[in-house]
This record gives C-alpha cells, sequence and structure tokens, in this order.
C-alpha cells in the first residue's frame, strides 16, 4: 500500500515517532510519503520514506497544496494531525481515498475550543474512515463531544527516542548538594507549573532547585506572588533541542509533570524512557498505557501537599533508573503501534 503521511517535519520528538513509524511501516513493505509544511522548499529521501516539504502560506494556499499531494500521490492510505487534519481528509474524500485517517491529539480544554470549533471538527472528522486517539478521555470525548461513531475510534499511545538521541551538553552548572527537580513542558497556565512555586513555599529548604525548560507562552510563572520568594531556586533553561533534551533528563535528579490537561504527555514518556526519577500529574492520557500500579509516581496536581510528600518520598524510597526504563518498554512498543494501524489499513 501507499500511505501518505501529513505531519510537521522537525527534529522534535513527535516528528520523531512519526518518521520511526514510517521507517517500520517502509520495512513491512508499504510506499511511504510524509508531507509538511516549513518555512522551506524541499523534497528528499530520508531512511527509504519521501519526504516532502512545501513553504507554509496562507489557508487558501496551504490547502491547494493538501490537495495537490493527495491527487499526485494517490495513496491508499492517508494519516494525518494537527493543523493538516481538515484538508486532508477533505481532499482525501474528494478524491477517493480508501483509508482516510486521522492521529488526533489534544483535548478541546487544551485547544479552548468553542462550540462552533467542536462543530467544525465534528463534520471533517465525519469524513474519516477511522480516528486514533492517545487515551481513553480523548477517545469518549470524540465519540461524546465530536460524535464518532465508536467502531471507528481506537486508541494507540505513541513511543520516543529520546534514550537513543546523542545528548548534547545543556547549560547547567550543578551545585554540589543541591536537588534539582526538572519541569519540561511549555510555559502556561495549563501547564500548571506554578504548583513547583507553592511546593517550594511549602518544602522551605533552599536546597531544592526548580528548572524549567519550554517556551513562555505566558508570564503568569513569573509574575506569581511566590516568584520574587524563591527566585534563587528557579531557572528556566528556555527551549531545548531534541539532543539537549537528552541531557536535560540525564542531568535532572527528580522529573515533575503537573499539567492540568494531557490528552497522553509525550515527556512522561521520555522521562521514563530516559530512566528518570518520575513524578506524574494523574491528569496524563499515558497513564492508560502503564500496567503496572504506579500510584506511588502520581499525585493530584491540584493539591500542594500531595505533591510535596510525594517528592520527599521519590527521593527517600528512591526507585533505580532500570525501574522507569520497564514501565517505558513494557508499555510503549513500536511493534505493537505497527500492529494496530495494519490491522486498520488492511481490513
Amino acid at each position: 500500500m501507499k500511505i501518505l503521511l501529513f505531519h510537521t517535519y522537525n527534529r522534535g520528538y513527535l516528528s520523531s515517532f512519526f518518521h520511526e513509524l514510517s521507517v517500520k511501516l517502509f520495512e513491512d513493505g508499504h510506499e511511504v510519503v510524509s508531507f509538511s509544511f516549513k518555512s522551506t522548499v524541499s523534497e528528499r529521501l530520508i531512511d527509504d520514506v519521501k519526504v516532502i516539504v512545501k513553504k507554509k502560506k496562507g489557508y487558501f494556499t496551504n490547502y491547494t497544496n493538501v490537495y495537490r499531494i493527495v491527487r499526485q500521490e494517490k495513496p491508499d492510505v492517508i494519516l494525518s494531525n494537527f493543523s493538516y487534519v481538515n484538508p486532508a481528509l477533505l481532499f482525501g474524500k474528494l478524491l477517493g481515498v480508501k483509508h482516510n485517517m486521522v492521529w488526533f491529539h489534544t483535548l478541546k480544554k487544551q485547544m479552548d475550543f468553542k462550540w462552533y470549533n467542536v462543530y467544525i471538527k465534528s463534520k471533517f472528522l465525519n469524513l474519516a474512515s477511522d480516528i486514533i486517539t492517545n487515551s481513553i478521555e480523548l477517545k469518549n470525548e470524540v465519540i461524546t463531544d465530536y460524535r464518532q461513531k465508536s467502531i471507528k475510534v481506537h486508541n494507540f499511545p505513541f513511543t520516543t527516542a529520546v534514550s537513543s538521541t546523542i545528548k548534547k551538553e545543556i547549560n547547567l552548572d550543578k551545585i554540589d548538594g543541591k536537588v534539582y527537580i526538572g519541569c519540561p513542558g511549555r510555559l502556561h497556565p495549563d501547564k500548571n507549573q506554578k504548583v513547583l512555586l507553592e511546593v517550594l513555599d511549602a518544602l522551605k529548604n533552599d536546597n531544592y532547585v526548580v528548572v524549567f525548560v519550554g517556551a513562555v507562552q505566558n508570564n503568569f510563572l513569573f509574575n506569581h506572588v511566590l516568584y520574587e520568594a524563591y527566585k534563587d531556586q528557579i531557572l528556566h533553561l528556555g527551549t531545548l533541542s531534541k539532543e539537549e533534551m537528552a541531557d536535560f533528563y540525564f542531568k535532572m535528579d527528580l522529573i515533575v509533570l503537573p499539567s492540568l490537561n494531557e490528552a497522553f504527555g509525550l515527556v512522561l514518556i521520555e522521562a521514563l524512557a530516559s530512566g528518570c526519577n518520575t513524578l506524574v500529574s494523574n491528569r496524563f492520557g499515558a497513564l492508560d498505557y502503564i500496567k503496572e500500579d504506579v500510584s506511588h509516581m502520581t499525585f493530584s496536581p491540584l493539591d500542594v501537599v500531595d505533591l510535596k510528600n510525594k517528592i520527599i518520598d521519590a527521593f527517600t524510597y528512591k526507585k533505580p533508573s532500570q525501574y522507569f526504563k520497564a514501565l517505558y518498554a513494557n508499555n510503549f512498543s513500536m511493534s505493537d503501534i505497527i500492529k494496530m494501524l495494519l490491522l486498520l489499513i488492511k481490513k
């Protein structure tokens, strides 16, 4: 079969996931084409996958380019995500693509969707032959709120290549005796980084240092009433490359992921695959796939005392790195994802 994959091709871990998926599908005997919008134009073979990049422009031009690529490649299968979904579904339907599939990533509350956004998206999703979601909550939302038939909605996890990424040194001079708590993710109220300021206030221990990485999308953290009191215990390293992220995970003594909403949450599987001592909000959809009891490492993102106690316990009863790596290996398998996907496109 010929598979046309719409996703943003870049150096991030989500893009790496889709590229690895493409390579595995090629190895299974399928022809795979990856299409992406970026600021430049190119076409090349990468690991036997044809990668086509068109320059991102206005709404009409972008839709036209999606139409042209579907007409040109004549795929048996389309798999699209994020902003590619609507045009890929529309033109896949018009041009008679048999398997017109969507990988749906985000809860509507993460996108601040209004009723009309949900209505419009539901009309496009009606055109999909299958919809892949990455958590039970998102699957239920697609069925209930977007009014999709349950028979065409399927749950798949992600995987990550972080453990095989060559590290690039980050600019961090650690001080002996200090404990470094890493918190990756864009700085935004929904990511709930403020709870870590509140935890510093509850711990009353200047040996704890919180290290944030990610783009600043909202100044809520630096405007927080507690920021001035604890700014000497707070570092922000900005946006890191995936090579720098691999080093970030390696250097942290503990990873804390406090998001209020995460349909999946790639940072959790990145931390596990890196063997990090990890605490995670119980709102992460990736937890749906973990078979083991991980209640010792989950917390309510609204409960400062719960998180404070979990941080203390994480160091008092520290589990070995291999424990977290095994959680990842046992529950997030690319081979299982390939099998599930092939079942859909061969039906």
